[in-house]
């Protein structure tokens, strides 16, 4: 029998464990955003009114003090994608797939667009949604609600289109927008050599899980982008195993996907 103290003893470790998988959960979302500085940020504030106590700064203190709660709002404003998004992948773990029914995507006619469009070097960038919606982005563009066929995806990225110009957002198996203009990405891991389609891809996938297809106008190169993470090139012959490998995946496997590694 377990006695009071080895019981509240587990209990402690159990509590203990808890907090640091959840930190650790929200550094793995927030490593590769902007939202990390925001957390630094914060930190220093906190640091900063420690050092304000044990040196008995007043003045100080009672200003950080009187901004503390303020700060907080604005933060839980600031990262509402990015709760939401670690809310989703609570909800995704492996213990709750059985209440979500599986999501069909028919990847056979978007790779064989891209295919086309690689060898013909027609710039385009695909986003296929997973669980962020990413709303915002789909309300500012021109909404379809489309069937997905190579035959549409052509024509929407077709130079003389009015729509072509911009991304086309992916559900499961409809096309719900076109001409959808992304987020610019400063990461610091695209080359200076890329260009506002490849910055554009690289920001809506730092902000969602979406998986986003770029076909490159200048060079025709493929490119995959998810979790502000990129493969290129990617052959057209392992577009469709690499995409289908990444909608079924968790985030820990992701990287290791876009690196070619078996999981």
């Amino acid at each position: 029998m377990l006695q009071l103290d080895d019981l509240r003893f587990l209990l402690v470790v159990i509590d203990v464990l808890i907090v640091a998988f959840i930190i650790y959960r929200v550094y793995l979302l927030l490593r590769r955003t902007r939202a990390i500085q925001l957390l630094i940020g914060f930190g220093l504030i906190l640091l900063l009114d420690l050092m304000a106590e044990r040196l008995s700064f007043e003045t100080l203190s009672w200003l950080i003090k009187s901004v503390s709660s303020y700060l907080v709002f604005g933060i839980i404003v600031l990262l509402q994608p990015e709760l939401r998004r670690m809310v989703i992948e609570i909800g995704n773990m492996r213990l709750f797939r059985w209440l979500q029914p599986p999501r069909s995507v028919p990847l056979t006619e978007i790779c064989e667009a891209v295919k086309i469009m690689a060898q013909d070097r027609t710039g385009s960038i695909i986003v296929i949604l997973r669980d962020i919606r990413a709303q915002s982005i789909i309300d500012s563009a021109v909404k379809l609600d489309s069937l997905i066929s190579r035959e549409l995806l052509l024509t929407i990225f077709h130079k003389d289109t009015a729509l072509h110009d911009g991304a086309v957002v992916i559900e499961a198996n409809r096309i719900v927008a076109a001409s959808c203009y992304l987020p610019l990405s400063s990461a610091r891991i695209l080359k200076k050599t890329y260009g506002a389609r490849h910055r554009a891809a690289m920001g809506i996938s730092e902000e969602t899980d979406a998986i986003v297809i770029v076909v490159s106008e200048e060079t025709g190169k493929i490119a995959i982008l998810v979790n502000g993470e990129m493969k290129t090139p990617v052959k057209h012959m392992e577009l469709q195993a690499t995409v289908a490998r990444l909608l079924k995946a968790e985030e820990k496997e992701i990287s290791a996907i876009l690196r070619g590694e078996r999981t």
